[in-house]
Formats: C-alpha cells, sequence, structure tokens
C-alpha cells in the first residue's frame, strides 16, 4: 500500500509541476541578477567602443554606396521580425506596453524602409517618390524621434510590477484585431512622415547642405538625442524592472551611440562616425531580438520537457490505473483489456489461450474471524505468490474481484494451464509469508478452474467455462484443481470435470 502511495504522491507531484508551470516572456519577467549583469555589461561595452569612436567620428572615408542597401536590409529584417516576436506574445499576454512595442519596431521597420526609398543614390541618384535633398534628413529625424516616444509610451503602459507567470486568459476577445488596428496606425503615421518628406520637400528647411549637417541639422539632432536620453531615463526610474526593461535600456543605450556617432559628432554622411552610426543602429535594432530569440529557445526547450514529463505522467497514470491498490496485481480493468487482446492473437493466429481462476478457499469465515485487515494481508500473500508463479512476461495475473484472482496464460494449452494452477495451489498452500501470523491462523488454500479458448469462443464464454471449472472445484470440497475441458491429469490434487461440465 505505501508503495501505491508513493507513486500516487509522485503523480500527484508532477501533475502540479505540469499545471503550475512558469511560462515568463521577457515582457512580463522580473529581471535577475543574470539579466542585469548580461545587460550591464552589454551597455557598458556599446559604451567603451563608442569612447574609443568617438574622437575620429569626423575622419573621411570612402563612400560605398553599396553599405545603405546592406543597412538598410538588415534594419528592416531585424525590426519586422521583433515585431513579430512581441506580436506573438501579445496574442497569449493580452499586454498594452507589448502591443506598444511591437507598434515601435513595426513602426521602425516601416521608416527605415521609406527611408531607403528617398536615399539619394539607392534607387536613384535624388531617390524616389519626389524626394529632395533634405527628404532623407527628415525621414530620419522622424525616425529616431518616433522611436524614444514609443518607449516612453511604453514606460507609461507598463504596469508597475511584472506579471510572474501566464495564466488563462479571462478575456475571449481576439487579440488579432487589436493587432490589425495598431499596423494600420503604424502604416498609416509612415506614410504621413513620407508625404511630409517628399510632396513637401520644396518647403523643408535646410537640415544637409550636399553632405555636411547644417547648425539648424545639428539643433534638431540634439534635440532628437536629448529625446531618447529622456526616454533612458524614464525607463530606469520605472522600477521595479522587467528582463524587457533592461533590455531596452540597453537598446537606448545604443541609440544614443548611433545618433552620437552617425548625426553629432561627425560632420555628415560618409565619414566614420556616420558609418559607425549606422553599425550601432544595426546592433541597436539586432539587441532585442536576440534575447527574444533566445527566450524562444528556451521556450522549446521547456515544452520539450514538458513533453517529456507529460509523457511519463500518462504511462505513470496508465499503470496506476492498471493495478489493483491493494494486492499491486493487475486490476479487472487491465485483466479485461487484456483478455481481449490474447484473445485477438489467439484467434488470429490459431495459437491455445488459458484461462485460470482462483478462489481463497473460506475467506470470508476468515475475514470474519480474524478482521478486515488481517484479510488485506491474506490478499496481498497470495498476490504475490500468484504473480511469482506467472514466468513469462506474457502471463499475467490479476485480482478479479473480491478474494478471485485470474491468471491469463498466452500460448498455452490446458494440460499446460493446469500444471501452472496446480503449481500455483502448491506455492498458495506452503507460503512461509504466513508463518509471522502463527498457529492460531490457519494456512490458506485456493481452489482453481482452468478453460482454454476454442475457436467459437468469446472472452465472456471462456471466463464463464474457468468459473464453472472452479465452481465444480470448490462443490468437489476446495483446495484442488479443475479443468475443462478435460484432460489425462493424473497427479494428486486434480480433479476430472463432470460430463455435464464438459461439454
Amino acid at each position: 500500500m505505501s508503495a501505491v502511495c508513493w507513486q500516487c504522491n509522485e503523480d500527484d507531484t508532477m501533475q502540479s509541476n505540469l499545471t503550475n508551470e512558469r511560462w515568463a516572456f521577457v515582457s512580463s519577467e522580473p529581471a535577475g541578477r543574470r539579466e542585469i549583469r548580461f545587460a550591464l555589461a552589454a551597455a557598458i561595452l556599446s559604451i567603451l567602443v563608442f569612447a574609443a569612436i568617438a574622437p575620429f567620428a569626423r575622419t573621411p572615408m570612402p563612400q560605398h554606396p553599396v553599405f545603405i542597401p546592406i543597412y538598410v536590409t538588415a534594419l528592416v529584417v531585424s525590426d519586422l521580425i521583433t515585431a513579430a516576436l512581441l506580436f506573438g506574445q501579445f496574442t497569449v499576454l493580452r499586454s498594452s506596453p507589448v502591443l506598444v512595442l511591437a507598434a515601435g519596431y513595426l513602426f521602425t521597420a516601416c521608416i527605415t524602409l521609406a527611408y531607403s526609398l528617398v536615399f539619394p543614390g539607392m534607387f536613384s541618384a535624388t531617390g524616389l517618390l519626389g524626394s529632395g535633398p533634405q527628404s532623407s534628413s527628415v525621414m530620419y529625424m522622424i525616425w529616431h524621434a518616433g522611436f524614444p516616444l514609443v518607449v516612453m509610451l511604453y514606460t507609461k503602459c507598463r504596469p508597475p510590477v511584472p506579471v510572474l507567470q501566464v495564466t488563462r486568459l479571462s478575456s475571449r476577445r481576439s487579440p488579432y484585431g487589436a493587432i490589425a488596428c495598431v499596423a494600420a496606425a503604424v502604416l498609416a503615421v509612415t506614410w504621413a512622415a513620407t508625404l511630409l518628406a517628399t510632396a513637401g520637400a520644396a518647403s523643408l528647411p535646410e537640415f544637409l547642405r550636399g553632405h555636411q549637417t547644417t547648425p539648424l541639422g545639428y539643433s534638431v539632432l540634439w534635440g532628437i538625442w536629448l529625446l531618447a536620453l529622456s526616454a533612458l531615463v524614464v525607463l530606469f526610474r520605472r522600477k521595479p524592472h522587467g528582463v524587457l526593461d533592461v533590455w531596452l535600456m540597453v537598446v537606448m543605450t545604443v541609440w544614443l551611440c548611433d545618433i552620437a556617432l552617425g548625426a553629432l559628432l561627425n560632420t555628415g554622411r560618409y565619414d566614420l562616425g556616420w558609418y559607425a552610426g549606422r553599425i550601432y543602429g544595426v546592433l541597436a535594432a539586432s539587441a532585442l531580438l536576440v534575447v527574444l530569440l533566445m527566450e524562444d529557445i528556451r521556450h522549446f526547450a521547456r515544452l520539450m520537457q514538458m513533453s517529456v514529463d507529460l509523457r511519463l505522467a500518462n504511462q505513470s497514470l496508465a499503470e496506476v490505473s492498471r493495478i489493483d491498490a491493494l494486492t499491486q496485481v493487475a486490476n479487472r480493468r487491465h485483466f479485461d483489456e487484456y483478455l481481449s487482446e490474447q484473445l485477438a492473437v489467439a484467434q488470429r493466429h490459431r495459437r491455445p489461450l488459458s484461462l485460470v481462476l482462483c478462489d481463497i478457499d473460506h475467506f470470508k469465515a476468515f475475514n470474519d474471524r480474524y478482521g478486515h485487515e488481517a484479510g488485506d494481508t491474506r490478499l496481498k500473500g497470495v498476490a504475490s505468490v500468484l504473480a511469482a508463479c506467472c514466468q513469462r512476461p506474457s502471463d499475467l495475473a490479476a485480482r478479479y474481484g473480491g478474494e478471485e484472482f485470474a491468471i491469463i496464460l498466452p500460448d498455452t494449452d490446458t494440460t499446460g494451464a493446469a500444471h501452472i494452477a496446480e503449481a500455483m495451489r502448491k506455492a498458495v498452500a506452503g507460503f512461509e509469508g504466513y508463518a509471522d501470523e502463527g498457529t492460531v491462523r490457519p494456512r490458506s488454500t485456493i481452489s482453481c478452474g482452468v478453460a482454454s479458448w476454442q475457436p467459437t469462443m468469446t472472452a465472456k464464454s471462456l471466463i464463464v467455462e474457468a468459473d464453472l471449472a472452479l465452481y465444480q472445484a470448490k462443490g468437489l470440497g476446495r483446495n484442488r484443481v479443475v479443468p475443462l475441458p478435460a484432460a489425462s491429469l493424473d497427479e494428486p490434487g486434480w480433479v476430472q470435470p463432470r460430463s455435464s461440465y464438459a461439454s
């Protein structure tokens, strides 16, 4: 009984682990020391590289027009994948801050694509869509001012305490409508920004003269840099920090280096600062993407482990559901299933199949005299003996009900089954496990009925035949084996059945 309880407790623990698994996302998981250390190391490394490049930001470099397509492609792909992953988290969490941030990354992808269309030398010498000399500068400014504003909005929407785990969603509304609305709004803003930079190109102030940034351009860019710094400060002051907050601070740190090198400390296009700033831009776009991809790998590993645990739990549950809790042999359900399986095998391959039904003699009187606890002990002892007599893996000993047991013997004819039943009868009668009960309680004996499958039999009729043989064994004085149909058996304890039972 203790073994059964241990198994049940183990299954309960496993089931609890499966149902209460913490599926925390970076957008809902509090930042631990490990995440903070990694993020801080990334930010410090970015600042150190920035400090090393900054003094040489104005150094002229060769013009490589092919750099812009590579740069734009990397940005657009990174931002789109990041947006898709964040939108995916929103479908699970239904979190407004996650939706806002996903919209921000979708905006950067769209505005970067529009920026590439108007950039001179990308698709044409002056840019597409009727762009002017200031169009690309305006698109750059809108792009680099938009994302810090999104981060501020995200910080304002974020709850003060991150959610620790994902529970069943209470809302039944589909999240895809909200995603569609946000995507439409992002496309509308991008279209408006592109229209401003192209259709209104003639009325735009001069931010760039040739490849050189004008004083007015520097003033606006400094304002954008301060806006990004404000977003970083606001994000830092909003505590406690989640994992997503920590890595967003890394993104904004790299973003500040991007603007400083690519627009403030340099002189204009195609110098060292301009190239380095755009490389920082790619790093800023990739930082959160790498974190989200690592998170997906972690969740996949959890899912695989959960699948293994669930399979093991199902196997354990199936085993427990087939085992009799008291005697630790197969229960009636397992007996019925296994008999049907073996009967199908016997019918298909014309193989012998025998069934032995055993009954503990005078068990009710024993139970009434010595109590149910002693009766349970006796049942367990008899069951252990019967199970030990099943030598082949295909043999099955089961508790049929009350003090009755059944043994299924595949590939065994009547004679062989009778020999096995007689060995069981002798083993039960001589079981040494009764010795500690003293001389007051008698040893147990069993009566056995043996039946073998015939081509016209069903599982029910085979059980009926074995039960008839068991009934005859009891009627003839118990503590004996009676096989049906009759066989030539000469050893003591075997009794020929009556002709009325042989038909």
